[in-house]
């Protein structure tokens, strides 16, 4: 299943400095809309990329990726909860 939702608006830019072998980058973050169990049990993973789905807390989710991924998805959800677009660098909130 690809992703059928139509996109909400953008939560998060998000500068990313270069590292190792990665270059700089900058990252969107749109709301995807409310999911609920039935939407996550139908996804379909067609590489490897991303292995699975489920519903976490910013908590829990902390402890599953890596802590710019968390970082950034903690700015989303201010994003949402103040109706805002925030720019973040490395995850960062900076305005």
């Amino acid at each position: 299943m690809g992703w059928d939702h139509p996109l909400g608006r953008l939560l998060v830019v998000d500068y990313v400095r270069p590292q190792d072998s990665r270059p700089e980058g900058v990252v969107f973050v749109f709301d995807g809309g409310v999911l609920d169990e039935t939407d996550v049990v139908r996804m379909e993973f067609p590489d490897t990329e991303v292995l699975s789905a489920g519903f976490y807390t910013v908590v829990e989710a902390r402890a599953k990726v890596k802590p710019l991924l968390a970082d950034r998805l903690a700015a989303a959800l201010q994003a949402v909860e103040q109706g805002v677009t925030v720019l973040c660098e490395q995850g960062q909130r900076i305005a």
